[in-house]
């Protein structure tokens, strides 16, 4: 249970959201619920009939329900009917933490360390130990947790939440609406060397990474400045977390990277590209928009758009689940061929 300090009645709650409000006594809303624990001034929601026997005890203050549901299940519950019930929970869950938000009285902690020459915008909110070096700006209403370092020359947008403990290297740019969970590093070096007789000889990163609007960085993720030129993150991509993105990696529009994908150098992501869990990806290839790559999975050459692909080396499902199911019966297959080898040696011992 999520309890709010700001409270509100149920039209107030759904104000402006696509769908219909019933209401059915006089409530005051202040926490998001599971149904097993709701209270009198609960919102949760429900939408599998798996759930069904859960309404007859409940007492909650508001029910976000199917289109269709039936309204004598829940008589004295005041009910809001929405095509799409989670996110219209969501949405609801959105509207309070942004109201939270705003009450939430903004600060410069003292013991935070911030060069002279730093641009804060309005009601920036900066926490304890937070380091910030020279010619940083920073826009309005973004929140800087705990013990988190920005180097030099590094922009960051209006409405960020940088999470405590995160560190961004210097001339990194990051949008509007970013979050970066605790633990994130974005702009340090790749990692390249070059080979002189035998010793790894480090070589320079000289580039950036830009982080553009609306994206969303897990925690212990590293995203590597580029070698010359930029490391990018398009608009609305969301990573999850413990990933690696390797310099010059270039991500389109909308892509999800699920924990654990790794992007060597130079790989160039398409537009809504989905990356499952422990994907990995040599460099210098390209995966095209809309392309799907199942979890566990190693590509190694470019995949085409809207294809669906996984597999260590990766390739198109529809043919790995046929090598999947070849495999399952290869013990048969080759007890089968076992004997016709014998049958043929025999014949020719008989010939001879």
């Amino acid at each position: 249970m999520k309890s709010f300090s700001h409270k509100l009645k149920p039209a107030e709650l759904t104000a402006g959201l696509e769908g219909h409000l019933l209401e059915q006594r006089e409530v005051i809303l202040s926490n998001v619920s599971e149904l097993g624990e709701a209270n009198e001034h609960s919102v949760c929601f429900y939408e599998d009939s798996k759930f069904l026997k859960e309404l007859a005890d409940l007492n909650a203050g508001l029910v976000i329900v199917p289109v269709d549901f039936d309204v004598n299940l829940l008589p004295e519950t005041n009910l809001f009917f929405s095509s799409r019930p989670y996110l219209s929970l969501n949405n609801m869950v959105s509207r309070w933490l942004e109201l939270e938000k705003e009450r939430k009285e903004r600060a410069i902690d003292p013991t935070a360390m911030i060069a002279e020459d730093v641009l804060l915008g309005e009601k920036v909110d900066i926490g304890p130990y937070v380091v910030i070096g020279r010619g940083v700006t920073i826009g309005n209403k973004t929140v800087i947790g705990a013990n988190t370092v920005i180097g030099e020359q590094v922009s960051i947008g209006e409405d960020c939440r940088i999470y405590p403990n995160v560190t961004i290297y210097q001339e990194s740019e990051i949008g509007n609406r970013v979050f970066l969970h605790a633990g994130a590093v974005i702009g340090m070096d790749g990692f390249g060397y070059l080979q002189v007789e035998g010793e790894h000889n480090k070589i320079n990163h000289i580039g950036r990474v830009i982080i553009e609007d609306e994206v969303e960085i897990g925690a212990n993720s590293c995203i590597d400045r580029a070698t010359f030129g930029v490391t990018r993150i398009g608009t609305g991509t969301k990573i999850d977390n413990l990933v690696q993105i390797g310099h010059n990696c270039r991500l389109g529009k909308n892509v999800i990277l699920c924990a654990q994908v790794g992007l060597a150098g130079n790989t160039e992501v398409g537009n809504n590209v989905f990356l499952a869990g422990q994907v990995g990806a040599a460099g210098h290839l390209k995966i095209n928009d809309g392309a799907m790559v199942g979890a566990q999975s190693g590509i190694s050459s470019d995949v085409p758009a809207g294809k669906k692909y996984f597999g260590t080396p990766a390739i198109e499902a529809s043919l790995q689940k046929r090598i999947i199911v070849a495999l399952r019966r290869l013990p048969e297959i080759l007890s089968f061929f076992n004997k016709l080898v014998r049958k043929q040696e025999k014949s020719a011992e008989k010939q001879d």
